[in-house]
């Protein structure tokens, strides 16, 4: 007799959903401390599903050319969403089908209730994998009142032993301590938004959106190819759009060129990032652009463009700089547009 869990994986598996695993509808604890507790979510929970799709899809990556600079995204930009939602939908589908309540909270830890539930293992880079799929799996968690045989694993466990490729990769130091990320130094999560220390600016190179250095030098991912058709439908964009048309394009340009996952970021922030893109490319045709954006409504872009001004350099650039700085009002434009004079005046000296 096939079990109500053996018949739910054999429904994933057949619309698509790669992995599928039940852990106990039980509390998440970090030490002692609980992290979430699924029946404050849902009383009657008995028990959590997740799932995982492999969202690794093919990236047509052109080089920048003299004059026309790109950006990049991390791995998964693309596909991330969709095999979420994806997912998502068919554990609820074979769930409501049967009659027991389904439920998707964004409060519930999708990783630690895949690394419970047995279906993948936490990364040094606090990013899990699967075998097969490596961390190139976009994960799931529903907790329903079904009652599936369920798994209960250490949510630390690992299985990269000595292993720190994702570690000597970060460019940042954001892994220094293994399997726990500083999101102060993560390019990721200045990427989303954070302020990036002037400092570290130029390690961000011209990535707009995520970056992938841990997940593209782990082990378990190198030898695995895209997936050759999804279950559901990706965005056909590029993967390397060019910088300066989206400097200053309109919003409407952005949504049309760009994933609908590097916009949840706000356009604000993805223009910031297009211009310190532009600033790391060294190439001078961003110069009038960037000199453009100088006097755009964002104080967050005009501080980014003018450090990327001070980078790329050049008198076109200091000549820009100096007519901003009589009229900016922002303190931290104001600062940013004063430290790329100064590091023209340093450079010349």
């Amino acid at each position: 007799m096939i079990s109500l869990t053996d018949d739910l994986k054999a429904y994933a598996k057949s619309r698509g959903v790669d992995l599928v695993g039940c852990t106990s509808a039980a509390a998440f604890l970090l030490g002692e401390r609980i992290e979430v507790d699924p029946r404050t979510i849902m009383p009657e929970a008995e028990s959590i599903v997740t799932g995982a799709c492999y969202a690794y899809c093919h990236e047509e990556i052109a080089p920048s050319t003299p004059g026309s600079p790109r950006g990049r995204f991390g791995p998964l930009t693309r596909a991330a969403p969709p095999s979420c939602r994806h997912a998502t939908r068919v554990i609820r589908e074979f769930l409501e089908q049967r009659g027991f309540a389904a439920h998707w909270h964004g409060d519930l830890p999708a990783k630690m209730a895949a690394v419970r539930s047995g279906i993948a293992c936490y990364g040094k880079n606090s990013i899990v994998h699967a075998a097969g799929f490596g961390s190139f799996i976009e994960l799931t968690a529903v907790i329903t009142n079904a009652r599936f045989d369920c798994v209960d694993l250490p949510i630390q466990t690992s299985d990269c032993g000595h292993c720190r490729a994702c570690v000597d990769a970060c460019p940042t130091g954001a892994l220094a301590t293994p399997y726990k990320l500083d999101p102060s130094k993560c390019i990721c999560t200045w990427l989303w938004g954070d302020p990036i220390p002037r400092e570290m600016r130029p390690l961000v190179g011209n990535h707009i959106f995520r970056c992938g250095f841990c997940q593209n030098a782990c082990p378990k991912n190198r030898a695995l190819k895209p997936r050759e058709t999804f279950p559901f439908e990706i965005e056909q964009k590029s993967d390397c759009p060019e910088l300066i048309p989206l400097l200053l394009g309109d919003d409407d340009r952005l949504r049309q060129t760009l994933p609908a996952f590097v916009m949840e970021a706000g356009a604000d922030t993805i223009r910031r990032n297009v211009a310190i893109a532009l600033g790391n490319s060294g190439d001078p045709a961003g110069v009038p652009v960037l000199a453009r954006a100088l006097q755009a409504p964002s104080a967050k872009l005009r501080g980014a463009a003018a450090w990327s001004l001070g980078r790329l350099g050049g008198p076109a650039a200091s000549a820009a700089l100096e007519s901003a700085l009589q009229s900016e009002q922002d303190d931290d434009a104001r600062n940013e547009i004063s430290w790329s004079l100064s590091r023209r005046t340093t450079s010349e000296s």
